[in-house]
């Protein structure tokens, strides 16, 4: 097995309550998705529209895939309409010590 990915979102929702609800019914289908492992799904102790997932995938490809299938996926439709602004995305791999 390769060494995971992780995918960092940091945003912020219009409704706190809306988009955790939607967020958590969404996670059993992105767990289907190819290559997906696992989905902390976080929010601000400091402001409750402040949301943060960290979804972990087996590699890159996969998660580079799940993203674009996030985009157009019928089913992910209404979180994305809850979400108002994105302030980081990206990947990343757990460094390796010498």
């Amino acid at each position: 097995m390769s060494n995971p990915v992780f995918e960092l979102v940091i945003y912020k929702v219009k409704n706190p309550q809306t988009a955790a609800r939607i967020r958590a019914g969404l996670q059993p289908h992105v767990a289907a998705y190819p290559g997906f492992r696992d989905w902390k799904a976080i929010a601000s102790t400091d402001d409750a529209a402040l949301f943060a997932d960290i979804v972990t995938w087996d590699s890159l490809d996969a998660a580079r895939a799940a993203g674009q299938k996030v985009m157009t996926d019928p089913a992910c439709a209404p979180f994305m309409a809850e979400i108002g602004e994105i302030f980081s995305m990206g990947h990343f791999a757990e460094e390796r010590r010498a």
